[in-house]
């Protein structure tokens, strides 16, 4: 009798065994094979089977064992074919479904046929097997009280599919989705960049981008600005009903199992997005799927007959450097897409950005921000922001102060408490002529400049910097008159930002001193007076 496997995901777990095969250089797959590949977490069986009591680490080492007794060969068949238990395998879980009244063979019905004895390997083989044909079917019979058996076991899938199109939701965030649900924040200030994408994605031929920038110019966050435009309906006739789909790279990568997982996730995402009226694909660092020493080892061969053939759209995103190194040399990918260049702003444009999205940052924090304050934080940020450039410096420095001002506010009074009370007990056990007194209190005392928000520390009327040349009589003298100043500014509740919380939050950053930062924003100043 012969089986025909129509069940997709019967074919995908046949598919994970050829593979698992080809990594380990045999020529065929066997039983040991498929067990392996039916404990993938795309099917479900590691919950169905710690349900049951039964490791699944141990049957998979079970099954690795003797995948290692299989031939190797030097030379790999184009077609890695099964071996003679294959066939009888399948017969058996034929049956098997026959008699639980299943429509389909599921991985159940495949696991209970290979912990058979003489189906799958002999009774001999099976003693150190932990699993018995008898205690799944005791499951499916609901026999087994203390189971109750999830309906991913018996369909195959690790979680309900709640989509038509699995990969997609596995591997992609749906971009439109997000701005239809308001989680999208708005840009201002990119509409010539905005215009251009959208006039690339019209094209007749090779509608694909790749946008090229330095980090922090706001690459993605363009991205997000034509999928608000999509949902206001602000692009042309062709573009109204595109989907904005962004490949989630870390989930694609994440939890393979075998050589060629990620290709085959790649390719079950590219169908799907074929599928789809108008979608169009967002890779951000698009260059990592180019590089071969990457962890995405050039899955983007994949793409290049899809995009020859124009059937998908795709945009990329990524610096300057990448694009030069690993995009621009590989010629049949580069020519089917068209760069698109995202400068950094300029301040006054990238004080606009700042401002439209201050409303989420103050509801987030629960602290206002003065208005003039946006100007000095996109001076700062372009002044001593290394690595990264306008407007995403900018607006991590005001988001680090925001929090850094809620966190004092919060916490100060009870950090200069607990610190006080350590202080005393050393004065009260220690002897002043005791030679590493010195050396103790000048830590103490920069363990409370490290415990403390920087603005708190920044706010005082002088920095003090203690060193063991100094008598201890001098060096208490400022450890107290600094924290009795530190007790009275932290009882200021603090509200909004301003640009000396920005300049101290800035100084903590790059351990440029906050009398240094204020005196060169100063002199700047005066230079443009």
């Amino acid at each position: 009798m012969s089986v025909l496997i129509t069940n997709e995901t019967i074919k995908e777990v046949f598919h994970i065994a050829q593979s698992v095969a080809r990594e380990n250089y045999n020529a065929q797959y066997g039983a040991s094979h498929l067990l392996q590949a039916l404990l993938h977490n795309n099917f479900g069986l590691k919950e169905f089977l710690l349900n049951i009591e039964k490791d699944p680490g141990y049957i998979y080492e079970w099954a690795e064992v003797r995948v290692e007794e299989y031939p190797k060969t030097t030379h790999l068949p184009d077609e890695i074919s099964q071996d003679e238990k294959i066939k009888i395998i399948l017969e058996e879980a034929d049956d098997i479904r026959s008699k639980l009244g299943l429509d389909e063979v599921t991985p159940l019905c495949l696991l209970a046929a290979i912990a058979k004895p003489n189906i799958a390997f002999s009774v001999q083989e099976l003693k150190s097997f932990p699993l018995r044909e008898h205690e799944i079917l005791n499951v499916f019979r609901g026999e087994d009280k203390k189971v109750n058996l999830q309906e991913s076991s018996l369909t195959g899938t690790s979680s309900p599919d709640k989509s038509a199109f699995p990969a997609i939701s596995s591997y992609c965030v749906d971009k439109t989705e997000q701005a239809r649900d308001g989680k999208l924040d708005n840009i201002v200030g990119r509409d010539k960049e905005l215009r251009m994408l959208i006039e690339i994605l019209c094209r007749r031929t090779k509608p694909n981008v790749i946008i090229v920038g330095e980090p922090g110019v706001g690459k993605t966050a363009l991205l997000e600005g034509f999928a608000i435009e999509i949902n206001k309906g602000n692009v042309p006739e062709m573009l109204k009903e595109a989907t904005l789909l962004e490949l989630d790279t870390g989930s694609l990568l994440a939890g393979t199992s075998y050589k060629g997982e990620i290709e085959d996730r790649l390719k079950k995402v590219i169908n799907e997005c074929k599928k789809i009226n108008k979608a169009v694909l967002f890779i951000d660092e698009i260059h990592s799927l180019l590089d071969s020493k990457g962890s995405a080892g050039n899955v983007a061969n994949l793409l290049k007959p899809e995009l020859a053939r124009g059937e998908i759209t795709v945009i990329g995103a990524t610096t300057q450097e990448e694009y030069r190194k690993i995009i621009e040399p590989e010629r049949a990918f580069d020519r089917r897409f068209e760069v698109l260049n995202v400068e950094e702003p300029d301040e006054i444009t990238c004080v606009k950005m700042i401002d439209v999205l201050l409303d989420g940052y103050k509801n987030h924090h629960k602290v206002e921000v003065d208005r003039n304050a946006l100007a000095d934080c996109v001076s700062l940020a372009k002044r001593y922001s290394k690595g990264k450039k306008l407007p995403d410096s900018a607006i991590d420095l005001l988001d680090r102060t925001m929090a850094s001002i809620k966190m004092l506010d919060e916490l100060s009074e009870t950090e200069l408490k607990s610190w006080k009370e350590n202080y005393d007990q050393i004065i009260s056990e220690s002897d002043e002529t005791d030679p590493l007194l010195a050396d103790e209190l000048i830590w103490n005392f920069n363990l409370l400049q490290n415990k403390l928000s920087p603005i708190l520390w920044g706010s005082l009327s002088e920095q003090h910097t203690l060193e063991t040349s100094m008598d201890i009589g001098q060096i208490k003298k400022v450890i107290d008159s600094t924290f009795e100043e530190l007790i009275q500014l932290a009882s200021i509740k603090r509200e909004k930002v301003g640009k000396l919380e920005l300049a101290a939050v800035m100084a903590a950053k790059t351990g440029i001193p906050i009398g240094k930062i204020q005196a060169k924003e100063k002199e700047k100043l005066l230079n443009m007076e």
